[in-house]
């Protein structure tokens, strides 16, 4: 499978595609071919790498689900009590306002937790243990090369990354 970056008209990455859908695109005139690959997917009609939409988008901004994997990937593999580093398979997640009191799995309270911390906190509200809060939790800014794509970036696609 071939895959096409897809930029605005302002050349500002947005999304990587399959390359059905950006020959679609480029056909239905909706976008234009920047690269190509070099096979033809029909005489005459190559297979696009990047792809331009003819029009602007105002505000495109990228995000990611609340889950353990990006929580930890948010908070950069630390501890938000201790402050210490662990590997992935070493963090949970704890929920700031605890579930038994009405927390929701939210960007603004869900963070990183090492199993020790966890217990020490457990259902409790933070005021009631002796444990403090690195920095409020809050949902991540994240980047296009911050997402996770289906394949690797392309050497025609770095320029414009």
């Amino acid at each position: 499978m071939k895959y096409t970056l897809k930029l605005d008209a302002a050349y500002r990455p947005l999304d990587v595609v399959n390359c059905f859908k950006s020959v679609n695109m480029v056909l239905s005139g909706r976008a234009f071919a920047l690269e190509n690959y070099s096979e033809e997917i029909y005489p005459g009609i190559n297979i696009p790498s990047v792809i331009v939409l003819k029009e602007y988008v105002r505000s495109y901004s990228f995000f990611k689900n609340c889950n353990r994997k990006n929580v930890i990937w948010r908070d950069k593999n630390t501890c938000q009590y201790c402050n210490k580093k662990y590997s992935f398979s070493e963090l949970t997640l704890d929920h700031v306002l605890p579930k038994s009191k009405g927390g929701h799995k939210t960007w603004e309270n869900i963070v990183a937790c090492c199993r020790p911390c966890n217990s020490k906190k457990g259902n409790k509200l933070l005021s009631q243990t002796k444990l403090k809060l690195l920095k409020k939790p809050q949902p991540p800014k994240v980047k296009f090369t911050d997402l996770e794509i289906p394949c690797n970036i392309l050497p025609s696609w770095e320029k414009y990354i």
